[in-house]
């Protein structure tokens, strides 16, 4: 059985981190998921020397160059390459609340809140998605939603003609799921944190139904302005 700690580090390698034999990265712009993945490394292995630094595209990252911590997370799982990643036998084996660590972490890195405006039909549109190369990964992240009682879209390829992007898409829609979602899993991502909590807040907020609200919902999103929206 492994613990919470060591769940969401398994996540965070296979979403914005990579690993091979003589060393473990994870970068992030987050310095919140930064920290915890540091937390969490420290809280299951003791005093481990990080080394810091930014990519050239500015993102930081930090980085393990010890070997029996890079071997421990290769005994869960064999390959952290994106279209080989899924949801090792040793978070399937663990209890609920070590399963919901592995996702919730996986969603702050590759998970998307999406809150628009469709102007023709005067209606908020509404989603959580998350997207990577494995697609089995993704079904193994539907079961789990489904085991909490959240129900999510059937899985799609992102670009179903391309050659160079082989990314699936997973969906969760509908006020119900949505509740669901930010009780049982959540992020701790502050910026999705923020939008999963306008959404929440959307409903009834129309611009019939409730003016007031909707131009406070408006104006909230526009000051977020993150990119994956």
């Amino acid at each position: 059985m492994i613990s919470e700690n060591f769940a969401r580090c398994l996540a965070k390698i296979c979403g914005d981190g990579n690993m091979n034999s003589k060393y473990i990265r994870y970068s992030n712009t987050s310095e919140i998921l930064l920290n915890e993945f540091k937390d969490d490394i420290r809280k299951e292995f003791g005093d481990v020397h990080f080394t810091v630094g930014k990519v050239n595209s500015g993102t930081s990252f930090i980085q393990i160059q010890k070997k029996e911590i890079i071997a421990a997370f290769s005994s869960n799982l064999a390959s952290f390459k994106s279209n080989e990643i899924f949801i090792p036998e040793s978070v399937k084996n663990s209890p609920l609340n070590v399963k919901v660590a592995f996702a919730r972490a996986f969603y702050d890195d590759e998970g998307c809140a999406a809150l628009r405006f469709n102007e023709p039909t005067r209606e908020w549109k509404r989603n959580i998605t998350l997207c990577s190369n494995s697609l089995r990964i993704l079904e193994g992240i539907k079961e789990l939603l489904a085991s909490l009682g959240i129900s999510s879209n059937r899985i799609y390829r992102n670009r179903a003609n391309s050659s160079y992007d082989i990314s699936f898409i997973l969906g969760i829609t509908g006020r119900r799921n949505l509740l669901l979602f930010q009780e049982k899993i959540g992020f701790k991502h502050p910026a999705k944190a923020a939008i999963l909590d306008l959404i929440i807040k959307s409903y009834g907020a129309t611009p019939k139904r409730n003016p007031f609200l909707y131009e406070e919902l408006k104006k909230k999103k526009m000051n977020l302005a993150f990119p994956f929206d």
